[in-house]
C-alpha cells in the first residue's frame, strides 16, 4: 500500500509541477489513482482500436485449375470454382512472371469454369505457379511442373490459408486431342459423386412432368437477355438485363429447356412460364396468361437460388443414377419427386420437360422422395 501511496504522490506532482503537502497526502493519493486507471484504460482502448481497425483477412478463391504447356504458350483452364477477377493473380513459369493481360477464349472476364487463359512464352517451362494477389497477401492457387514439350497439370486441392494448392508431376500428351479428353474425364469424374441423372420415356402427353417453383438470379452482367413472346406462333421481343437485376422464372406446369454450364453458360427456352425483373412481372401479360420463351441466355450471375420441384409420373420406363450408382432401370410404378433442383459440381445441369419426348434431368437436389 506504501508503495501505492508514493506512486499517487508523484503522479500528482508530475503532471501538476506542484509539490504535495502532508495534509493534502489523502486527496492526492486519490487523484494518483485515478490518473493511472485513466493511462491504462486509455492504453487499452488505443490498442483495442488498433487491432480491430485493421481490415478483415479477404477470402481466399476456390478454384481448380488444369495447366498445360508448349514451347510457346502456358494454358489456364478454369476447371471448378471461384470466378477470378482479371489482375487479382498472376503466373509464374520458373519464377519468371509472365505479362499481362492474357488471351482469353470462351468468355469473358472474370475469369469462370470452361474458359481458357493463354500466356505466351519462348519456351516450355518446367514449373507453373498461380498465385492469387487479391489484397489479402499473396496465396499460390496452383503449381504443376510440367514433364515433356507438352503437358498437363492434374486437378489442384482447394486453396487454403498460407498457401499451398499442392504440387503436381503432370502427365504428358502428344497432341491438343489427348489433352481435351483428359479434361472432360476430369469433368466427368467429379460429377460421377456429385449428380442425379433421372430420364423416362413417356407413353402420352398426360405423363409430362409436373414442375413448380423459381428459379432465382441476381445478375452480375450486363449482356444477359431473354426472348419473349406473347403467344406461340407470335415474334418474340428481347429483353436485355443489367448487372444488379434480379431474374426471376415461374414454373407452373412449364415445358423447359435449361441447358446450363459453368456461370456463363445458360441457355433456356420454355412455354407456360412467368418471368420477373426485380420483382415485377417482366412483360403485361394478365390474369393466367404465361410467357414464352423461346431464346435467351444468361451470362454471369452473382448468386442463384432455385425452389423448383419436379414430379414425374408412375408406370413409366424410368432410369436413376444417384452419384453414377444406378437405383432404377426399367418400369417404375410410384411417383418420384426432385426438391430444389440445381446444378451440380462444377456447374452442370439439363433440364427437359416436354412433350413426346423423353423427360430427362442432370444435376443436383436438396433432396429426393420416391425411389425406395
Amino acid at each position: 500500500m506504501r508503495a501505492m501511496k508514493g506512486t499517487g504522490r508523484r503522479a500528482v506532482q508530475a503532471v501538476t509541477g506542484h509539490k504535495v503537502r502532508s495534509d493534502e497526502h489523502a486527496v492526492s493519493e486519490i487523484v494518483g489513482i485515478a490518473l493511472l486507471l485513466a493511462v491504462v484504460v486509455m492504453g487499452v482502448g488505443i490498442v483495442a482500436v488498433t487491432i480491430y481497425s485493421q481490415p478483415m483477412p479477404e477470402k481466399t478463391p476456390q478454384v481448380e485449375i488444369l495447366i498445360s504447356a508448349s514451347n510457346s504458350f502456358v494454358n489456364l483452364t478454369h476447371n471448378g470454382g471461384d470466378p477470378l477477377e482479371e489482375g487479382s493473380f498472376y503466373v509464374l513459369a520458373d519464377g519468371t512472371r509472365l505479362a499481362d493481360p492474357p488471351t482469353l477464349s470462351g468468355g469473358s472476364w472474370p475469369w469462370s469454369i470452361g474458359e481458357v487463359l493463354q500466356y505466351s512464352v519462348d519456351s516450355a517451362p518446367g514449373q507453373v505457379l498461380v498465385v492469387y494477389d487479391g489484397g489479402g497477401g499473396a496465396v499460390l492457387l496452383k503449381s504443376a511442373t510440367i514433364s515433356g514439350a507438352a503437358g498437363t497439370a492434374g486437378p489442384d486441392l482447394p486453396a487454403r490459408p498460407g498457401g499451398g494448392g499442392g504440387n503436381y508431376t503432370s502427365p504428358t500428351f502428344n497432341t491438343e486431342e489427348e489433352l481435351n479428353a483428359w479434361v472432360v474425364d476430369q469433368f466427368v469424374g467429379q460429377l460421377k459423386n456429385n449428380s442425379i441423372y433421372l430420364a423416362q420415356d413417356l407413353k402420352s402427353d398426360n405423363d409430362v412432368w409436373g414442375s413448380m417453383g423459381f428459379f432465382n438470379f441476381t445478375l452480375s452482367d450486363n449482356n444477359t437477355y431473354l426472348e419473349i413472346a406473347q403467344n406461340q406462333n407470335d415474334n418474340p421481343n428481347r429483353y436485355n438485363f443489367t448487372a444488379g437485376d434480379r431474374m426471376g422464372i415461374h414454373l407452373d406446369n412449364s415445358v423447359i429447356r435449361f441447358f446450363a454450364i459453368g456461370h456463363e453458360g445458360w441457355h433456356i427456352s420454355a412455354s407456360g412460364v412467368t418471368v420477373y425483373k426485380n420483382g415485377q412481372k417482366l412483360t403485361n401479360t394478365t390474369g393466367n396468361k404465361k410467357d414464352y420463351i423461346k431464346g435467351g441466355r444468361i451470362y454471369r450471375y452473382s448468386s442463384f437460388n432455385s425452389s423448383v420441384i419436379i414430379t414425374t409420373k408412375g408406370g413409366l420406363q424410368t432410369e436413376l443414377y444417384i452419384n453414377n450408382t444406378p437405383i432404377i432401370s426399367g418400369t417404375w410404378n410410384k411417383q418420384i419427386t426432385l426438391t430444389n433442383i440445381k446444378p451440380a459440381e462444377p456447374t452442370l445441369m439439363i433440364l427437359d420437360i416436354s412433350k413426346n419426348d423423353p423427360n430427362y434431368f442432370l444435376g443436383m437436389v436438396d433432396s429426393i422422395a420416391g425411389y425406395t
